[in-house]
């Protein structure tokens, strides 16, 4: 007798979760707690199901239709507060520059979604970790040094970073210097919410200008080599593609001697009289510029060394390229012609900005954390 082997298909068994939707659930951890909360107390009374264990579940299984009545009205709720409502209608009377922050926030969301984003970090994203902003480490190297405090003041104001490293490399030494970075950016440091946010939402490339170890600590998961990092030593080294790419424009506290620090290191690094692109750093952001969206977190974005170079891209670009768009988060001047004039300055440089009150730097993390939110309620759909 002739064997007839019958190829049988098994189709795959229908799980209740992905039938009712279950397996989404977790995707709206943020609305979920919140209506775990003491804060939706109110609400839960209103849908009967308070005083149940885990009422956001009992609600997302028992009457999903009032859940996303409410969650739809967090949703709105939630972004119109961490995108400054009350303060921006308040402050520039009328919602105009609220309605920019709404329509540059989805942009942006659209574009870490696609993977697109290369954060681009400065030392004020650090301060929430225990380091100082890099005028305040400017201060303090020049009481180390005993430098003329006045005279420090009064180069910062004029945003002459530069100026001030070069008069405590003259009226000291470099020694003195390289032994102050090692005081303040050797010890750990807390690894913020915001910082950890980075390490959820990017898992390619990041781009720092910052010689603190946070973003190493935040990235490092235990793995054998979760990250490569790349430096002024090796700017133009091909990235690994089987761990996080974490540049350090100039330089890490584990080698301080190598750290671009003085004025001439920074003319060496990007040129002297004028920016040269063909350098091993100018030509890393010449390439990232021009490939990639850029989000600016704690960067001031004045006349430094890489707005230079940013400068000098644009003027090499056809006036009609339509290329990556960029972001920077960041505090709203307090006077509406200030923010006018900041706002065309930064779109000069191709930068799109997304505003928060002046000094309230919780904001950072607070739109970290609806982006992460956002991405995750549109691949719940």
């Amino acid at each position: 007798m002739t064997q007839v082997n019958q190829s049988i298909e098994i189709k795959p068994t229908e799980k209740w979760c992905d039938r009712d939707e279950h397996n989404v659930f977790e995707y709206f951890e943020d609305f979920n707690d919140w209506l775990d909360s003491s804060e939706a107390l109110t609400l839960r009374e209103e849908y009967n199901v308070n005083g149940i264990s885990q009422p956001s579940k009992a609600l997302f299984a028992g009457d999903k239709e009032s859940y996303d009545v409410a969650f739809k009205k967090y949703r709105t709720e939630r972004r119109h507060e961490v995108l400054n409502e009350h303060y921006l209608c308040d402050q520039f009377a009328g919602d105009h520059w609220f309605k920019r922050n709404l329509s540059r926030f989805d942009q942006l969301v659209e574009r870490m979604n696609a993977g697109e984003v290369v954060p681009f970090l400065g030392a004020g994203l650090s301060v929430a970790g225990g380091f100082p902003t890099w005028s305040t480490h400017l201060k303090q190297q020049a009481k180390t040094a005993g430098i003329n405090q006045q005279d420090v003041e009064e180069l910062l104001s004029q945003g002459a970073y530069e100026q001030v490293l070069e008069k405590i490399e003259n009226e000291r030494n470099r020694d003195v210097f390289i032994q102050e970075i090692k005081d303040v950016f050797s010890v750990t440091g807390k690894i913020a919410g915001s910082t950890f946010l980075l390490s959820e939402l990017f898992h390619d490339t990041i781009i720092t200008t910052n010689y603190d170890q946070l973003i190493e600590n935040a990235f490092d998961t235990g793995v054998e080599k979760p990250y490569q990092i790349i430096s002024s030593n090796n700017a133009l080294e091909t990235p690994d593609p089987d761990c996080v790419t974490i540049i350090k424009l100039h330089g890490d506290i584990k080698s301080p001697a190598q750290c671009i620090l003085s004025k001439n290191q920074y003319d060496d690094a990007y040129g002297n009289d004028e920016i040269d692109l063909t350098l091993p750093i100018p030509k890393l952001l010449d390439y990232y510029y021009r490939n990639s969206n850029l989000l600016f977190l704690g960067c001031s974005l004045n006349n430094d060394r890489t707005v230079q170079v940013f400068k000098a891209i644009k003027e090499n670009m056809a006036e009609d390229y339509e290329g990556a768009r960029h972001f920077s988060i960041e505090q709203s001047p307090e006077e509406l012609d200030e923010l006018e004039n900041r706002n065309a300055y930064l779109a000069a440089l191709g930068i799109t900005a997304i505003w928060f009150e002046k000094g309230q730097y919780d904001c950072v993390e607070a739109m970290l954390r609806l982006a992460r939110n956002e991405i995750r309620y549109r691949n719940a759909g």
